[in-house]
């Protein structure tokens, strides 16, 4: 592989997660290809990361803050990708937010919450103050 892209790690993460129990639906497949394409990874790099995606370590955030800006950052590339949608985006959000670190007991609610606070199009700042407490 010539070279990495600025978000190698994260969709080697990314992949890794959606990918932990060895299988991939077409609508996750879709939208991993989708997401490849907006984070700029190469063809070169993605078959690289989806042939060794056991190979990339997940570092989960370590501050509410961080896991709130991760989940608003999956949140909305989920919203907006067309590729995937309904129980789909639901399913998908609940396990990344339980790879970031939210409370599995929390993680339903954080994700209808998040879901329904991205529709509104508010900015990450006015989402963390509506979701800040939810896990503490």
């Amino acid at each position: 592989m010539k070279s990495e892209s600025t978000y190698h790690y994260q969709f080697g993460a990314v992949v890794k997660i959606t990918l932990r129990d060895g299988e991939v639906s077409q609508e996750e497949k879709t939208f991993l290809d989708h997401l490849a394409k907006v984070l700029g990874i190469s063809g070169e790099e993605y078959d690289h990361i989806m042939q060794n995606y056991l190979t990339y370590p997940l570092e989960p955030t370590t501050t509410h803050n961080e896991r709130l800006e991760s989940m608003y950052t999956l949140t909305k590339l989920i919203s907006e990708d067309e590729t995937i949608s309904g129980e789909q985006q639901t399913l998908w959000l609940e396990r990344m937010a339980k790879a970031i670190g939210f409370t599995p007991g929390n993680v339903k609610y954080i994700v209808g919450k998040s879901l329904a606070v991205i529709e509104r199009g508010i900015d990450q700042e006015t989402y963390k103050e509506e979701i800040r407490n939810i896990n503490k």
